[in-house]
């Protein structure tokens, strides 16, 4: 049986408290096993909103670079490209100076677009959301996960075959999460 190595949860209630979900009589199953039982149930969002909570921030923003990077239409305007490969760069480098860059790429990207929520993600991983001159104000824990499974789920939802897309992108995640896909570029 496999195991998410990378994942510091040990019971999936710890995730699905984060998503505010109710409690439920699997709390106590570990996260892996959780994820596996949404996808039996054919609960795809819910183990992409579920993924994006248990993953460490970095990982999390991998997945989403990596799945939107392969979801995405060939043609993307040059601010949604921008705000990935400034997701990519940061990836790189998860420096303070790549982490502003990812926001200023996303404050120029398409309102609800996937590239535009992986920088997002990148941004809100760490660091203080004030600007450098003020108090630094950490984002909130949860706010990195949200977006990159925001933008998994919008990528998977441009193609014909949401499902299958969305399918394949979760096995990716499951691969971040066990420490079988590098994270680092």
């Amino acid at each position: 049986m496999r195991r998410w190595k990378q994942v510091k949860w040990t019971e999936a209630g710890q995730v699905a408290a984060i998503l505010g979900w109710p409690a439920s009589e699997h709390d106590a199953d570990a996260p892996e096993t959780f994820f596996d039982r949404l996808l039996r149930e054919g609960r795809d969002d819910d183990a992409a909103l579920f993924l994006g909570q248990a993953l460490p921030r970095f990982e999390v923003v991998a997945w989403a670079a990596e799945a939107v990077g392969q979801l995405s239409p060939a043609q993307v305007s040059a601010q949604d490209a921008d705000a990935l490969k400034a997701t990519l760069l940061w990836l790189q480098d998860p420096s303070e100076t790549r982490r502003r860059a990812a926001f200023d790429a996303a404050s120029r990207a398409s309102a609800a677009g996937p590239q535009k929520m992986c920088a997002m993600a990148a941004f809100f991983s760490g660091g203080s959301m004030a600007p450098d001159a003020v108090q630094p104000l950490p984002p909130p824990k949860d706010t990195a996960g949200t977006f990159a499974a925001g933008a998994v789920l919008t990528a998977a939802s441009h193609g014909a075959g949401r499902r299958k897309d969305l399918r394949s992108v979760l096995a990716l995640g499951d691969a971040f999460a066990s420490g079988r896909e590098s994270t680092r570029a």
